[in-house]
């Protein structure tokens, strides 16, 4: 008896402990977060913008939001950090900051206005690329880049750069006038991260490169191998426990996989009585009628590969 007292007061103890969190965050709903850069009024030449603030204590993270002339959001982004760089095109725009915990939030900043305007000088300015989006997985090699443009840019540069056990580059193009590239298919002759990195250039002066990544996986995600319940097995119960075991595939990019279990009463599956999409290798089922029932697992990866379903297994609802 003692026993069980002591381990209900343990027990007691870890969920007072979990229901606090907002008590043992500090409170910083009245507190004034103290912007630094841009100042009011001020006239940034160029398309990269720092924004900066001083540390709140208390405040784990912090909402920065940009407003652009048309009252439209064109930054709403939650960092960690107290200044970070946005790329913006020339026009006025407003900005403001927020400080946040688990439980508490202070108010946003008063809204502080500035104006972005072109430069003929590069050197501080980045290019914006817009798609594929960074460490985007693919199975397909029909790959278009997009960025937007800077003004004042005449022209772009571009570097496919493989890395693979060191890095290699199978690509380059320059002179290119245009905001977007096809790339020929054949330089992804394998398996590998492949870094894309676009700058700008006029006669004077150019960007650093922006550089994102591309992962092409073409491997088809291994058989999953069923596990219980058995062939065949019968319950007198309506909630099963379903578990399967997968095996990486040994390309050169693993990418994300998921698993997808099916549930008929159909054994070619016609009719597909549950259907769900799991990160993990099981999943339990309540069935609400007594009844034969099949089952079936496959697996996809985030490229687009799509695995081979499992064997068909049969339980019995009894």
């Amino acid at each position: 008896m003692k026993k069980t007292l002591s381990y209900v007061f343990i027990i007691q103890l870890l969920i007072i402990a979990f229901s606090c969190d907002d008590i043992v965050e500090e409170d910083i709903e009245n507190d004034t977060i103290q912007t630094i850069y841009p100042t009011e009024g001020m006239l940034i030449q160029g398309n990269t913008v720092q924004f900066a603030w001083q540390e709140l204590d208390g405040a784990d993270e912090y909402k920065v939001q940009v407003i652009d002339a048309n009252q439209l959001l064109v930054v709403d982004s939650l960092v960690t950090v107290t200044n970070i760089n946005f790329i913006l095109n020339p026009g006025s725009y407003q900005w403001r900051v927020k400080g946040e915990n688990f439980a508490y939030s202070t108010q946003y900043t008063f809204p502080i206005n500035f104006s972005v305007e072109a430069s003929d000088n590069l050197t501080n300015q980045n290019v914006m690329l817009l798609t594929p989006s960074d460490d985007f997985y693919t199975n397909d090699t029909n790959i278009i880049l997009t960025w937007s443009p800077i003004t004042n840019a005449d022209i772009y540069s571009l570097d496919i750069i493989k890395n693979l056990s060191g890095q290699q580059t199978v690509y380059q193009e320059t002179n290119i006038t245009n905001t977007n590239v096809t790339l020929p298919s054949d330089i992804f002759e394998e398996d590998a991260e492949y870094v894309w990195q676009v700058k700008a250039l006029n006669a004077n002066s150019e960007t650093n490169f922006s550089n994102r990544s591309i992962f092409v996986d073409r491997e088809i995600p291994n058989q999953p191998s069923l596990v219980s319940p058995n062939n065949l097995e019968s319950f007198t119960t309506f909630t099963i426990d379903f578990n399967w075991t997968t095996v990486n595939d040994t390309g050169n990019v693993q990418s994300l996989k998921s698993n997808v279990i099916e549930i008929s009463t159909d054994i070619n599956f016609g009719t597909v009585l549950f259907s769900e999409t799991l990160v993990n290798n099981s999943y339990q089922f309540t069935f609400d009628n007594i009844g034969t029932y099949y089952w079936r697992v496959k697996t996809f990866d985030e490229a687009g590969n799509i695995g081979d379903y499992s064997v068909v297994r049969t339980l019995v609802i009894e």
